[in-house]
């Protein structure tokens, strides 16, 4: 077969895919981008909820303590302080991450290749955020320790945390870090391989 030959089978209309299918593959693409965003703006939303309550909670507290309890007293308190900013660097640094994805993407509509490209950065994306939630929470297991020394101290606590604080948490430290470990190796990384095959079919 020459050159000829091998370049009218190339654009032979039984070798190219139905500009309908094409379509449609671009829209199940685009809905899965918008369907993924959709749910990490949820999340941010729901996780920030609590966050401002808490720190809005202790930051009255540091200005103003309730009748009956004592006030915080950072000069011997100050564990609470990298405890509860551990949170905080984790939800920032998904808004972060979210809106530089954003922005590399701004027309991840005009094509399947582009659709592909912002899918496949928001995988990395989030295997990222696993990274960076399970490191902030094994940290926190870390830090507790010195919260919980600082408050039984002063008075503020006793043997009864120490079940909570050296038990509890920490098992659910694990079970969230095992369950973080095992949706970015069975979840992420199969998806990672999937979307970079499709990308090279649309090169």
């Amino acid at each position: 077969m020459n050159f000829a030959e091998i370049e009218n089978t190339w654009r032979s209309p039984h070798n190219r895919i139905n500009p309908a299918e094409l379509e449609k593959n671009k829209m199940q693409l685009i809905a899965e981008l918008r369907r993924r965003r959709r749910a990490t703006i949820g999340l941010l939303g729901v996780t920030f909820l609590p966050l401002a309550f808490v720190t809005g909670r202790l930051v009255l507290h540091l200005l103003h303590a309730e009748a009956g309890r004592d006030p915080v007293d950072l000069a011997t308190e100050w564990g609470v302080v990298p405890f509860f900013l551990l949170p905080w660097i984790g939800w920032l640094s998904m808004v972060a991450l979210y809106r530089r994805h954003r922005a590399r993407h701004l027309n991840y509509d005009q094509s399947i290749r582009a659709s592909v490209q912002a899918l496949l950065d928001e995988n990395r994306t989030e295997r990222t955020h696993c990274k960076v939630i399970g490191g902030l929470l094994i940290a926190s297991v870390a830090v507790l320790p010195i919260v919980i020394q600082q408050l039984r101290a002063v008075g503020k606590a006793g043997d009864e945390i120490l079940v909570p604080a050296y038990v509890i948490y920490p098992g659910y430290v694990v079970l969230m870090v095992g369950w973080t470990i095992w949706h970015y190796r069975r979840k992420l990384l199969p998806r990672e391989r999937e979307l970079e095959e499709l990308l090279n079919v649309y090169r």
